[in-house]
């Protein structure tokens, strides 16, 4: 039989020897995966917020879309709090490894060299101890918080998919007694089906900041192992609960959990601090009389996010004798309004989840020559008043259009202004909704522009 080469590492057979081993160099792999993910978190920052838009774009089909703006609000601010504790895992793992530089260099604090006063020497003992202790201290800190990091991130995730069910069981209700769900988002409607998930949700929220109190509790934990179980499966925690677990079995580790719902609103907080100056000078007017908003013209460069809900003109100053303005189609509230009064309108677009080229089964557009390009027109443009000085303009014709910089459809207004004195002028878009089974018409924001 071969001989093992002499100094070669015997072979690991046991896979708890194995772990120890590991165990020992983790602080090497959690700092190469701190660093490498603040790189790519910071990288993709940008790419992931400008994606948000177009998400949030498609709240503005149907109240059913709400789903995805609410999935990319909780994981902006998972992605943030991600980000977060990861910056203070490097830190503490920095500190870390500076002492232990340092202890390689001068060794262990030396209280007697110092030659404080014995008050003074007494009191640093108990309270610093020594710096090996100092080190271990650290280590201990470094590791946790790279554990409670993405524990941190899951507790996002979990919140985030608790939410989808309450929708999802909203969803059930409005089929079952043909009620639509209310615009007011997860907090309203959804009747018996609702009122059963926020209960189950706050149980489940209470035992997980108590730290498992009715599944410690007997008189309790024969009732609530059902709940448990299912919210198990409808927060994802089962992706972590040997993570909460193995923290939550030691006496650190148990502190910490207990901090874990205040370092969530901490860093909750801290991603929506804002410093607000200028006392006097006034909020947004929605009424447009005394404020000019560069959100509402596109050569500001305005972010498109602030852009959804506004009609936007093409600059601030009239171009050409003509006034470039673009009204968005928002099908969330323009589409009732527009099914009452064309009751036999037939769709361009065939609208839901599609499958496009190469593997298209369905039929996306509405190619048959029966219906009118010209009608969808009038159609769309009946629930729209074009406004300029508060004279109601019929006299300028709308056309379809698609906005490249906020990447929305709409109708495009061309408004002559050879006729209008030089000065300052306002225009406003009124919209045409469906409401209490009524046809009403809202007032729109003033936009100016200047001649």
């Amino acid at each position: 039989m071969d001989e093992e080469p002499k100094g070669a590492p015997a072979p690991i057979t046991d896979d708890k020897a194995w772990l120890d081993r590991l165990q020992q160099e983790s602080w090497q792999l959690e700092l190469i995966i701190s660093d490498f993910s603040i790189f790519l978190l910071l990288a993709g920052l940008d790419p992931f917020l400008s994606s948000t838009p177009s998400v949030f774009a498609l709240t503005d089909q149907a109240q059913q879309y709400f789903i995805f703006g609410l999935i990319t609000g909780f994981m902006s601010i998972a992605y943030l709090a991600l980000l977060i504790c990861l910056i203070v895992h490097v830190v503490f793992r920095g500190l870390w490894i500076a002492a232990i530089g340092l202890r390689y260099v001068s060794g262990d604090i030396d209280y007697v060299a110092l030659r404080y006063q014995p008050t003074y020497q007494k009191w640093l003992r108990r309270r610093l101890g020594t710096f090996d202790e100092y080190i271990l201290r650290l280590e201990r800190y470094s590791s946790v918080i790279f554990s409670v990091a993405f524990l941190v991130l899951f507790c996002f995730i979990s919140v985030t998919a608790f939410f989808a069910w309450i929708y999802l069981l909203q969803q059930l209700d409005g089929w079952l007694t043909g009620v639509e769900m209310s615009e007011n988002g997860v907090f309203a409607g959804g009747g018996i089906f609702g009122i059963t998930g926020w209960v189950l949700g706050l149980l489940y929220l209470i035992d997980f900041f108590t730290l498992g109190f009715f599944k410690r509790n007997r008189f309790t934990a024969k009732v609530y192992y059902p709940i448990y179980r299912l919210m198990g499966w409808v927060t994802l925690a089962n992706l972590y609960r040997p993570l909460y677990h193995n923290l939550v079995d030691d006496r650190f580790g148990r502190k910490l959990a207990r901090l874990l719902p205040l370092i969530v609103i901490g860093v909750m907080c801290l991603v929506s601090l804002r410093i607000i100056t200028h006392p006097y000078f006034p909020g947004y007017f929605r009424d447009g009389e005394v404020w000019v908003d560069y959100r509402n013209y596109a050569d500001e460069g305005a972010d498109i996010r602030g852009q959804r809900f506004r009609v936007t003109l093409a600059s601030r100053y009239v171009q050409h004798d003509y006034v470039e303005a673009f009204a968005s189609y928002r099908p969330r509230n323009q589409d009732p309004a527009i099914e009452r009064k064309f009751p036999d309108l037939d769709y361009a677009r065939y609208t839901g989840l599609k499958l496009g080229e190469p593997i298209q089964l369905t039929p996306i557009y509405n190619f048959d020559p029966a219906y009118s390009y010209d009608t969808l027109l009038l159609a769309l443009s009946s629930v729209y008043r074009l406004y300029v000085n508060d004279s109601l303009r019929q006299d300028v014709p709308a056309r379809f259009f698609h906005s490249e910089w906020r990447d929305q459809p709409g109708l495009l207004y061309m408004i002559p202004t050879h006729d209008l004195p030089v000065g300052e002028h306002i225009l406003r878009v009124d919209l045409q909704r469906l409401r209490n089974d009524s046809l009403v018409w809202e007032r729109g924001d003033g936009v100016r522009f200047y001649k």
